[in-house]
């Protein structure tokens, strides 16, 4: 039997594609405008809270999830590697987010 059609699946999928494009605009607008691209960032965020719907993987380590800016390597966050863990550390905030990876073993 075919699935029932659920206009909210509609919904979802058109946020899902416009969080993509807020994100291509905050980094297209970031260099001259920093503030714009936090904007972005925060009504990305609004949109997955309003829609239900999670932000995906390779874009959720592009903002600081306490204070909503948006993150350029070595302009508004640090990157420094330390045992095992991405560490990066926002500089609007101070807020640390540790990201595990595993090492290759020659």
């Amino acid at each position: 039997m075919p699935s029932r059609y659920n206009p909210k699946d509609d919904y979802k999928m058109v946020a899902a594609e416009r969080i993509r494009r807020l994100f291509e605009l905050a980094e297209e607008v970031f260099e001259k405008h920093p503030e714009l691209a936090d904007r972005y960032v925060r009504h990305a965020w609004r949109m997955t809270t309003r829609y239900n719907i999670r932000i995906p993987r390779d874009l959720k380590r592009k903002f600081c999830r306490k204070c909503r800016s948006f993150w350029k390597p070595s302009v508004s966050c640090r990157v420094r590697l330390k045992s095992g863990c991405v560490v990066v550390t926002c500089l609007r905030c101070g807020y640390i987010t540790r990201l595990p990876y595993k090492q290759k073993k020659v």
